[in-house]
This record gives structure tokens, C-alpha cells and sequence, in this order.
């Protein structure tokens, strides 16, 4: 898993090709030591100062998901070995993430409908609406899951759409067969990329806090100080309690008939119950 460990900052005045000043910020990883971050961060905010102060752009594959994501490390899984099999983070907007290394999890989304207009008011009021996205799209899952006879799914509906976990088999998050699986199931491009270039799969655990009407984290990791920290853990309390009645998605079936591999069980027991996926079907989804 590309995930950093240490994050550091750097950050230079020039004169823009305009003549004009700027301040010019970058952020450098590592996944070893603080000085590989730092020197990361010095070169990088060189490089964004030369191409200013020459009038180019930046490329267009700055920044996410072509680095690591700018999140706090909340926990750390091994397995017996002692190998990393997964990490929970906590993304920019300040919800938890699993993130794993060979559990593979798949998010597809369900356009919303189009508005039916006048036919379609008609046909509600005689018992007749349209058709059911989340319904058509979990039809289209199962007969692509019915042929892949060696893949067990667990299954999954979210507020945008269906979440799904391969649970029998380890999967390369870099390698072709998670593309082709990410890519037949229609997962947003974004994630097929963010997997690969990330070497993991990622499963967000906590709400969206704009479902849940939380305002917007305070302060954003790594922390500029300790004022700054202080807020942002006060956030973290206050959007603990206004998301608590909320389910970030609710397990619909299993698909398949291999059984889970081992190494799996503890990480499936622990998005569910992070999820609230088998909790109350009351629980609004965010």
C-alpha cells in the first residue's frame, strides 16, 4: 500500500513570470522517514517555482490519486506474519477509510433518474412508476458476479450506489485482474485509477459529513500547530455525535459459494460493524 507515514512541507517566495510575488507551497511523503518527506517537499517546491516563474501550468496528473493520500494513519492491521494487511486513515472531509492491500472492494454508482415528467406522473398514479435504478443495477450485478463462479461478493448498497467485497481470493490492486473486475463492474475511472496507483483498495467507513449536515472539518493533517490540531479533534467529537444514527451502507446479499479466506474475516467483521452495515435498515445512509 502506498500510504505515507510522514508528511512534510515546504514553501518558497518568487516572482510569477508576471513580475508578480507568490508563495509557492508543496508537501513531500514518505512511507520510512521524516528527512525522505522533507526532501521530497524542498524538491517539489522547486519544481513547481521553476515552471511558475517560466508561465507553464501544471501537469495534468498533478496531485490525487497520483500520490499518496494526505491522511492521518489511525490504525494499523497485521496479519499473523506480521505483514500489513490494511490501514484506516482519515480522508481530507474527515471520514475514516479502510484501505487493504488485497481485500478488494468495489464501488459502483447508480445514475439518478432523469425526471419522468408528465408520463411518468401518470403512470404513479395508476400504480405504474418507472423502474427502480438501485433495483436494475443490482440485477445487472448479479449476472455478472453468476460469471465469475470462482468470486464470492458480499454486496452492498450505499446512498450513491453498491459497494462490493471480494472475500475469497487475494487481488493485486495493481495487477490486470483488479482492473478488469473494477472495469466490468463499471467502477468510477477515478477509483480504477486510484487503486492502481495507490496499491490498494479503499472503503470508507464513516459518513460523508454534508449528508449528516456536520459543517466542514477545522484544520486539515498534517497539523500547523497545536492550535490547529486541538479544533480539529474537537470537530472529529462533535461530527462523531451527529453521524451516529447514520449507516455508510447496509449489506444486501452474498453472491457465490467459496468460502471467505481467513485472513478476511477480521476485516469484513470490521467494515460492518463500522459501516453499521447489519445494523438497523432504519439507519439513514450516508
Amino acid at each position: 500500500m502506498k500510504i505515507a507515514r510522514y508528511w512534510k512541507r515546504a514553501d518558497i517566495r518568487i516572482d510569477s513570470k508576471d513580475g508578480r510575488p507568490m508563495d509557492v507551497v508543496a508537501w513531500g511523503w514518505s512511507a520510512d522517514t521524516p528527512d525522505e518527506a522533507q526532501k521530497k517537499a524542498d524538491e517539489a517546491v522547486q519544481r513547481s517555482a521553476r515552471r511558475i516563474a517560466s508561465g507553464e501550468g501544471f501537469p495534468d496528473s498533478y496531485g490525487y490519486p497520483d500520490r499518496p493520500a494526505r491522511e492521518e494513519i489511525i490504525e494499523e492491521i497485521k496479519d499473523e506474519s506480521g505483514e500489513t494487511i490494511a490501514m484506516i486513515t482519515r480522508n481530507s472531509y474527515g471520514s475514516l477509510v479502510l484501505n487493504t492491500s488485497r481485500l478488494m472492494f468495489i464501488d459502483i454508482d447508480v445514475p439518478k433518474p432523469a425526471s419522468q415528467g408528465l408520463i411518468g406522473l401518470i403512470k404513479s398514479l395508476f400504480g405504474s412508476s418507472p423502474s427502480d435504478p438501485f433495483e436494475s443495477a443490482l440485477i445487472r450485478i448479479r449476472e455478472k458476479a453468476a460469471t465469475l463462479p470462482d468470486l464470492t461478493f458480499r454486496v452492498y448498497r450505499t446512498a450513491a450506489g453498491f459497494r462490493l467485497a471480494v472475500i475469497n481470493k487475494r487481488i493485486d490492486p495493481t495487477g490486470s485482474e483488479s482492473q478488469s473486475l473494477l472495469s466490468a463492474f463499471g467502477s468510477d475511472p477515478l477509483y480504477v485509477r486510484l487503486c492502481k496507483n495507490q496499491e490498494s483498495f479503499r472503503a470508507r467507513l464513516t459518513p460523508k459529513h454534508w449528508r449528516c449536515r456536520v459543517e466542514s472539518p477545522r484544520g486539515r493533517y498534517p497539523f500547523r500547530d497545536q492550535v490547529e490540531e486541538d479544533m480539529h479533534r474537537l470537530w472529529i467529537e462533535n461530527y462523531n455525535a451527529a453521524t451516529a444514527g447514520y449507516a455508510v451502507c447496509r449489506f444486501v446479499e452474498q453472491i457465490g459459494s467459496q468460502p471467505t479466506f481467513s485472513d478476511f474475516r477480521r476485516l469484513i467483521e470490521l467494515h460492518d460493524r463500522e459501516t453499521k452495515a447489519t445494523s438497523s435498515t432504519d439507519a439513514l445512509l450516508a
